[in-house]
């Protein structure tokens, strides 16, 4: 597998954002019954709850995917999306602006309003989360501060979609990385982590990036060694069954965690 520069260099030259977005709504949205629409009620519930809230969200995904935050917006005043590279810097930007051509989110959004059933639509939804965005930012897990040169007040919450095992090549620096991302999150605050299990790749149109197979077991270490204590972890399998030419996960894993108060 390649090393996490030559990682980087193939992310920075061959991962376009309006592929990969054609690619998560490929074959009437496959992949998005399959990654999000089981995963979001109890999505939902964890924020819901009313104990993960505060001032500053933090979420951090793996190309222009940052639907996750929609359902967190609520619960927080500030905002701060983060991208892997420029080209997927700019198509978070182009939809935070909402410019002509930006991302449609609606599939996601109507769920979500449906789900909470207030009576919000999708329409105010998107702009009241896109007046609480304040930044969008380029991360680089490698860091020991992972938006450098950029320093940020430590977060209240911190998401992390698919952002980590796309960018390591072992378990060791999965352990390290996962260590640089928490530096972003305050003591007592909340992480919620999703990851594919046992992936080994994923095509972004005709190319095929390595992904890093990791499983359960690595997922509660990385925790445990960066002082989190798990509040819930649930595995979803593959129901998806035939789209494996362009990712070959096997399931699902969702954890939310609270950052340990030092004694």
């Amino acid at each position: 597998m390649a090393s996490m520069s030559e990682l980087k260099k193939l992310h920075d030259q061959y991962l376009d954002a309006t592929m990969a977005i054609e690619m998560y709504k490929v074959k009437e949205s496959a992949f998005i019954d399959d990654a999000i629409t089981r995963m979001l009620p109890t999505f939902n519930k964890i924020f819901m709850s009313g104990n993960c809230k505060g001032e500053m969200l933090i979420s951090l995904s793996y190309a222009p995917y940052f639907e996750w935050t929609f359902p967190a917006s609520e619960y927080f005043s500030d905002i701060i999306l983060g991208g892997s590279t420029d080209n997927c810097i700019a198509g978070i930007q182009k939809w935070w602006k909402n410019e002509p051509g930006c991302f449609d989110w609606s599939h996601v959004g109507k769920a979500l309003c449906e789900l909470q059933n207030t009576g919000e639509e999708w329409p105010d939804m998107q702009k009241k989360i896109q007046r609480k965005v304040k930044q969008v930012v380029t991360y680089d897990v490698g860091q020991s501060n992972p938006l450098f040169p950029i320093v940020l007040p430590q977060a209240d919450c911190l998401l992390l979609p698919h952002c980590l095992e796309k960018h390591v090549t072992n378990e060791e620096e999965f352990c390290s990385c996962f260590k640089n991302l928490s530096t972003l999150l305050k003591n007592g605050g909340h992480l919620i982590m999703i990851a594919c299990i046992r992936q080994t790749y994923f095509m972004i149109g005709s190319f095929k990036f390595p992904h890093l197979s990791i499983d359960e077991i690595l997922v509660r270490k990385a925790l445990s060694e960066a002082d989190y204590v798990i509040k819930e972890l649930q595995l979803f399998p593959r129901t998806e069954t035939h789209l494996y030419d362009v990712a070959d996960y096997e399931s699902f894993i969702l954890v939310h965690a609270q950052k340990k108060i030092p004694a």
